[in-house]
């Protein structure tokens, strides 16, 4: 017998209580999924409580704290009501308290993700709280090679360049340039290793003192997509200050729907970029 709508998001539903504490697995990996979508949940708004995330009528995740980059959710691609709402005891959306979105949103048969980001309270910028959707791609890579890409989710931070520097500041490789909150940039694959990397107002010359942010390590791992999120506020002593906070995932054959994320590293010299969120 077919499994029913709801059958398949009360089992999704029963394993993401892992996902928020970071277990990195979502949903069975096997052939059978082809045209179904994968989506994962980023919580990238820096005012924001904890939050619970409902796909109908079914609470998916609960309690997700900011900065949080949840694990590939499985689901027959289609129409959803999407409910995130401030973290409670509710179990179902029309119980939940405090609502800060609602609507339809369309899944076809590929990968994305699904982040929170703006100010629910526009303070420290005009940048009201709303949802992104962007779709991933993890189709195959070549041996040793990983792929990347940004995302800026810095509501007050201005349209930057991602750049790999070396010592002296200069570009070695550019992983983003000229993207503006809400944007993600191209995805661009490297070899894996460990990169030197630093945020800069687009168009900044190619000198260090010119960074908003960096230089930090963040490891390409071979056969993974990388997605590094830029939260937090550049506005000097705003909180919660500016990161770079990092997820991985197998990219196709190697799996699908086992996304691990990886908090932001604390700076160039202190670097943790094997621990999972």
């Amino acid at each position: 017998m077919e499994p029913t709508r709801r059958g398949v998001l009360r089992g999704i539903g029963a394993g993401t209580a892992v996902l928020v504490v970071g277990s990195g697995t979502a949903a069975a990996q096997d052939d059978e999924g082809d045209g179904d979508a994968k989506v994962r949940v980023a919580h990238a708004s820096p005012d924001a409580p904890n939050v619970d995330v409902f796909v109908d009528d079914e609470k998916v995740l609960e309690d997700v704290p900011y900065t949080t980059v949840s694990g590939y959710l499985e689901l027959p691609a289609d129409a959803y009501e999407v409910t995130i709402a401030a973290a409670s005891d509710a179990e179902e959306p029309d119980d939940a308290e405090t609502v800060v979105f609602q609507e339809d949103v369309t899944f076809e048969g590929e990968d994305y993700t699904v982040a929170a980001i703006g100010e629910l309270e526009p303070d420290v910028s005009d940048e009201e709280f709303r949802v992104a959707v962007y779709e991933d791609s993890l189709g195959v890579l070549d041996e040793d090679t990983g792929r990347v890409r940004i995302v800026h989710a810095s509501p007050d931070g201005p349209p930057v360049d991602v750049r790999v520097v070396d010592d002296d500041g200069a570009t070695v490789l550019t992983l983003a340039e000229d993207i503006e909150f809400s944007e993600a940039s191209e995805n661009v694959e490297a070899e894996s290793g460990t990169y030197s990397v630093a945020v800069f107002p687009t168009g900044a010359d190619e000198d260090l003192d010119e960074a908003v942010f960096g230089p930090i390590d963040v490891e390409v791992r071979d056969g993974e997509v990388l997605t590094v999120f830029a939260m937090g506020f550049i506005t000097e002593d705003e909180e919660p200050e500016f990161e770079l906070v990092t997820a991985d995932e197998e990219a196709a054959p190697f799996g699908r729907g086992g996304g691990r994320g990886r908090g932001p590293p604390e700076d160039a010299d202190d670097c943790d970029t094997d621990s999972d969120h």
